[in-house]
């Protein structure tokens, strides 16, 4: 957990049809689902996180094209909080399954009229099939991405400071 209390995540949504990519966690005894995702890395973006993700808890390589939503997550009376970026991810070929990368995460495609019988953590079941219904309508939530930039300018440092 980070020192201010906020667990950060970065979450990766695939559709494939009306399926959405899911891992089953089967290690915790538990029996949950989650999107793949997790925390990032020093000096690594949140999109990049999403993406690497992916990679390692699925076996597969697409990339986020934009935040689909932001969700937080505490429990009542706790101090600490998780924080989920969750990008929509494209690109990825048609063909493509899922692989077991990890023990105790196990990657599949389900049906997303079926997500109400799952153990879905966060519960974001709703979310996921009005994402699915309005595709390419949904506004989009942009992800700029990292804007830091050097200062060229003396003066720069003192403004963003105040």
């Amino acid at each position: 957990m980070a020192p201010n209390g906020i667990d950060l995540r970065c979450s990766a949504i695939v559709f494939r049809k009306d399926t959405v990519l899911l891992v089953h966690r089967t290690g915790d005894g538990m029996g949950t689902w989650a999107l793949p995702g997790g925390t990032p890395r020093e000096g690594e973006s949140m999109a990049a996180c999403a993406r690497r993700e992916l990679l390692e808890e699925t076996g597969l390589s697409a990339g986020p094209s934009r935040v689909a939503f932001v969700l937080e997550a505490v429990a009542p009376g706790a101090s600490r909080r998780t924080l989920d970026i969750v990008f929509l991810v494209v690109g990825l070929a048609p063909d493509a399954e899922p692989q077991v990368r990890e023990p105790g995460l196990e990657p599949r495609f389900v049906p997303v009229d079926r997500l109400n019988e799952l153990e879905l953590r966060p519960p974001i079941a709703g979310y996921l099939r009005g994402l699915l219904g309005q595709g390419a309508r949904r506004p989009a939530a942009p992800y700029l991405g990292n804007l830091w930039r050097p200062t060229d300018r003396p003066d720069a440092e003192i403004a963003t400071s105040a």
